[in-house]
């Protein structure tokens, strides 16, 4: 029978040390127990499916070695990725961080933006207001200025009609002899019971009525003064001069004027109408 040692040196060339003394002893006890040589055969049995199975479990240890290596490589290269992913982490975490402070600019600035918005519709408030103020002034001259231009214009046709009435005489040169302005009232009141009230009340807002002898016949000149003739100067005369010819006189209806359009002009002679224009009489177009 081989001692321990023997046994044990014999396994240590497939086991590790710790498996290799624990099988000696084993090997040993079960030799002890065995008393016989019916025990001793079957020791050796036991010793020999022991060595197979021994066989066995060295074989099955090199394959664990085998798996063990693999999946240490394994190991490794998962920490490699692990540390190539924890360094993707970090990158991540820095340009997260970047990302945060560029939001928070973005942040400071849009809040910049918005107060300089709020500044400007302020601003664009202030400056309606302003307009509308300028307009209502403007709107407020606009008037004064018109209310003056009719009074202006006022003055001016009150001038003119002066300057007619005074001078209607020389204006009217040799083809109206002794050329006279009448009183208004007087004229219009000896028409009455002639004229209706209507037309009567017109007649007396004529600007000037004389009489005058043209070709040895007497005439009544029914004047309109006017800086500018205008369509409604034309419309005034024609309608008053028609209306002491209805009354029974040769009536004649003149515009005086300082300024005449051509268009004007030619509309007061398709009317039968005399124009005086800065004090000259215009001749007749045959």
């Amino acid at each position: 029978m081989a001692t321990i040692p023997q046994i044990r040196s014999r396994l240590l060339e497939v086991f590790p040390e710790k498996q290799a003394d624990v099988l000696a002893h084993v090997v040993i006890e079960a030799h002890d127990d065995l008393v016989t040589q019916a025990d001793v055969h079957k020791l050796t049995g036991v010793v020999a499916d022991l060595a197979g199975a021994v066989t066995d479990l060295a074989e099955a240890q090199k394959r664990t070695e085998v798996r063990v290596e693999e999946l240490a490589e394994a190991q490794k290269r998962t920490e490699v990725r692990v540390e190539e992913l924890a360094d993707a982490q970090r990158r991540t975490e820095v340009r997260v961080e970047e990302l945060a402070d560029a939001q928070r600019r973005t942040e400071v600035r849009v809040e910049e933006l918005a107060n300089a918005q709020r500044r400007t519709e302020g601003c664009v408030e202030e400056l309606t207001g302003a307009q509308t103020r300028t307009e209502v002034t403007l709107k407020e001259v606009v008037q004064t200025q018109q209310k003056m231009l009719i009074r202006l214009d006022r003055l001016d046709g009150h001038v003119m009609e002066d300057r007619v009435a005074n001078n209607l005489p020389a204006f009217m040169g040799r083809e109206f002899r002794k050329c006279r302005v009448i009183d208004r009232a007087e004229f219009v009141e000896s028409l009455e019971g002639r004229l209706p009230e209507e037309q009567l009340d017109d007649l007396m807002r004529a600007d000037v009525i004389a009489t005058a002898k043209r070709r040895d016949e007497t005439v009544h000149l029914v004047v309109e003064a006017s800086c500018t003739a205008a369509a409604e100067d034309i419309d005034r005369a024609v309608r008053r001069a028609a209306a002491v010819a209805i009354a029974g006189f040769t009536a004649i209806g003149i515009v005086a004027c300082e300024q005449i359009s051509p268009q004007t002009l030619a509309a007061a002679r398709e009317h039968g109408l005399r124009v005086i224009t800065n004090g000259w009489l215009l001749p007749e177009v045959a």
